[in-house]
């Protein structure tokens, strides 16, 4: 009896390292070669003109064209199920298992928001891009996907608040602001969860720690709103932190009006 084996299984990893597995086991791959199947991974499909381009930017198409399209085949090769060519486009083969895209599924998912886990705010909080790749369009879709992973956190912390539950709103907004350590709407939505938590001193560190941190790299106070996330009018904001007394009721009048739970992911999707 005749016996077919099945395609291998393929899983390409952009996200915290490169990583190319065939059924479980690393897959080696040269640097130029790592670079096409990423590009391939974040624009495809697409012509091999317009890959060629993004990946070896400044030189002759037909010469771009020429080099890519050599390695195309020469992947194909060795790594049969990989890369599909059809009709003149570059795309992995629909049964390629990608760690963004699973992030991207998994985050649009209403039931991933509300409420969300642990495990999916470290994943968002981690999940650097292509880490330590230098080339203009990594750089770009790095860009694009932490913007995502930051307004999906925020997102969680929003509804988390919603749902009266600081601790995974607390969770969501501090690993936010470690993406944007200077943006003011992840500190406000940690001050909010902190006093809903009941934790006013921890709040209030907060507060101050990024109200410094502000003044100093922008010569620039926070908003009113910030403030106001403690409980207090903003001519008290300065007061020591047992003055603190407001308690998590206050901050409801504050909040800001709810953004759409699900952060746009066109640039993502879509490339430059």
């Amino acid at each position: 009896m005749l016996h077919i084996s099945a395609a291998p299984r393929w899983k390409v990893q952009l996200l915290r390292q490169w990583e190319l597995l065939r059924d479980g086991t690393q897959v080696p791959v040269g640097t130029f070669g790592r670079r096409v199947i990423a590009g391939v991974t974040l624009a495809g499909p697409a012509s091999v003109e317009a890959i060629a381009e993004l990946l070896l930017p400044g030189r002759p198409v037909d010469e771009s064209a020429e080099r890519l399209r050599a390695e195309v085949h020469a992947l194909r090769d060795r790594m049969p199920g990989l890369i599909d060519d059809n009709l003149g486009r570059l795309a992995l083969a629909p049964e390629v298992w990608v760690d963004l895209a699973e992030l991207l599924h998994t985050a649009y998912s209403q039931a991933a928001i509300v409420p969300a886990g642990s495990e999916l705010i470290g994943e968002l909080r981690d999940a650097e891009l292509l880490p330590g790749w230098v080339e203009d369009w990594a750089l770009y879709y790095r860009e694009c996907v932490r913007l995502f992973r930051f307004a999906t956190l925020e997102a969680i912390a929003r509804y988390s608040l919603r749902l009266d539950d600081p601790g995974t709103a607390a969770a969501a907004a501090r690993s936010s602001s470690a993406l944007e350590p200077l943006r003011e709407s992840s500190h406000t939505l940690l001050i909010r969860a902190l006093v809903l938590a009941g934790h006013l001193r921890e709040a209030f560190f907060v507060h101050e720690d990024f109200r410094h941190r502000l003044l100093e790299q922008t010569g620039t106070e926070p908003s009113p709103a910030l403030t106001y996330a403690l409980g207090l009018a903003a001519s008290t904001a300065h007061t020591p932190a047992r003055s603190i007394g407001a308690g998590a009721a206050a901050t409801e009048a504050a909040r800001p009006d709810d953004e759409a739970a699900h952060p746009q992911k066109e640039a993502v999707e879509n490339g430059p």
